[in-house]
């Protein structure tokens, strides 16, 4: 069924599209193929040892690319071991025992004066080995750091007696002895490095990587996908240093791992971001992410709180506002002008005149009093009324466009801004305001709270409002829990 799906999937895309995605599961096997090189590479040398026993030919092919030798010391030191035993094995009195008893001394005094562990990393190898023959000969290591102390050692460690002699090599540590198999020699290249030969390896990877680049940059200039051309290397950075021809940067291709992921997550293609394991990377992600958002914010809310009951958000505003108080009046003097003198405001005015005049003739007991016709105490009201009201306007509009109305008016801004600011009833509405504040901080905190990722599906993901617990005591019985 899956393979009919992806065909299926495959026939619907157009010439291009399949081109597209051609290149990109290509890019991704390359991707990933290279990122397994370099860890392969970055844990040889640490894994070496387990090569050599599961898999000898991994070592075998591997060994010339990170310039990796037999140590000729403790290669030659093996040899004579095998071959001292066999001999031993075959005839105890055979005449060249003597002789591979010297050389089993004098090799291994040149292993623990020259140390050949040292270059492939294995110094506890070479202490162990200095016990061993410390034990052999019945000293402390420490002991043996004397030229001669450690001669007598290393002859206690080989008698000449064939018997005693079989005994060593039978009882000889396993440990060492897997340690002197283990044990290598790297040279040094002209420019004082260890040899590697692991970039010829890695060059076609790079040559690969940098068309794949160059060919991105290309489509995003075209497409206008940043708004310069130079953006797309900054936007890239890590697989720009990724692209650098140098061992210290080839770990940044490890970011690569999220632009695969992508790619394959995207495709419709594969199932890559819909298994198991992602559902519950991000099931526990989300968990992670919720409960130190939630912590952030109970802090956040806390000082908010804090700072609320304290009366510092008070000053803070008075010391931002009160140096501009002179700025304030200023512009509510423009804008009280303007819009009293503005023609739409004067003609409403006009209006509400006249609507109150209207009605002033229908309620007014004085106006009903007068001992004239309503015919003709009608036309005379709304004409003198409507005279005053022109009046009164023309000498509002008029004071205010003066310099003694402008500096009136500003008098007046001015005590009210000041009230405002500084007044009693400015004190009571901190208190409330305060109050009102923390309340509404204290319930947030609560629904904050609540553990979302922890209740089961459709059970309460709040806390219930005081209003809500009141009309369920009261026997309402249901929960309005509509948030």
């Amino acid at each position: 069924m899956a393979r009919l799906r992806i065909i299926d999937e495959l026939r619907r895309l157009d010439r291009r599209q399949r081109l597209a995605l051609a290149w990109d599961l290509f890019m991704v096997w390359v991707a990933l193929i290279n990122l397994w090189l370099i860890l392969f590479d970055l844990t040889y040398l640490w894994l070496r040892p387990v090569y050599l026993r599961v898999a000898p030919p991994v070592v075998r092919l591997y060994d010339p690319v990170k310039g990796i030798e037999p140590h000729p010391l403790t290669e030659e030191f093996l040899e004579v071991l095998r071959e001292t035993r066999e001999l031993l094995r075959r005839d105890p009195e055979a005449p060249g025992i003597a002789e591979r008893v010297h050389l089993l001394r004098e090799l291994t005094l040149r292993i623990l004066v020259e140390n050949p562990f040292e270059r492939s990393g294995q110094e506890a190898s070479h202490d162990a080995f200095l016990e061993d023959v410390a034990r052999f000969a019945g000293v402390t290591a420490d002991a043996l750091r004397n030229p001669d102390r450690l001669r007598e050692a290393v002859r206690a460690m080989w008698p000449d007696d064939p018997r005693e002699l079989r005994y060593r090599l039978d009882h000889l540590d396993p440990r060492l002895i897997t340690a002197l198999e283990t044990n290598y020699y790297r040279g040094f290249d002209r420019s004082g490095r260890l040899v590697d030969h692991f970039w010829k390896l890695d060059l076609p990877f790079l040559l690969v990587f940098w068309l794949e680049f160059m060919i991105r940059w290309g489509l995003s200039i075209r497409r206008r996908q940043y708004a310069r051309w130079y953006l797309f290397p900054i936007f890239n950075w890590y697989d720009v240093l990724g692209l650098l021809p140098t061992a210290y940067f080839r770990l940044f291709r490890l970011l690569r791992l999220v632009s695969v992921y992508m790619r394959l997550r995207r495709s419709e293609l594969t199932s890559v971001g819909k298994g198991f394991f992602t559902r519950l990377v991000e099931y526990f992600s989300g968990i992670l992410t919720e409960e130190v958002s939630d912590r952030v914010a109970l802090r956040i809310l806390s000082e908010l709180e804090e700072e609320i009951a304290d009366g510092t958000h008070v000053l803070i505003a008075r010391s931002v506002v009160l140096p501009r108080l002179g700025e304030i009046e200023d512009v509510l003097v423009r804008e009280i002008a303007s819009l009293l003198t503005a023609e739409e405001t004067l003609e409403r005015f006009r209006e509400l005149a006249r609507l109150n005049l209207e009605n002033a003739l229908e309620r007014s007991a004085r106006l009903r009093s007068i001992p004239l016709p309503r015919a003709v105490v009608r036309p005379v009201v709304l004409t003198v009324g409507e005279v005053v009201v022109d009046a009164a306007i023309e000498t509002v509009s008029g004071t205010l466009s003066s310099a003694e109305g402008q500096e009136a008016l500003r008098g007046v801004v001015g005590s009210v801004v000041r009230e405002l600011v500084g007044g009693p009833v400015l004190a009571e509405a901190e208190t409330l305001g305060r109050e009102i504040a923390i309340q509404v901080i204290e319930r947030m905190k609560d629904v904050v709270a609540v553990k979302k990722w922890a209740l089961p599906d459709g059970q309460e993901r709040r806390p219930p409002f005081p209003w809500e617990i009141e009309a369920s005591a009261n026997g309402n019985g249901e929960t309005d829990t509509t948030g």
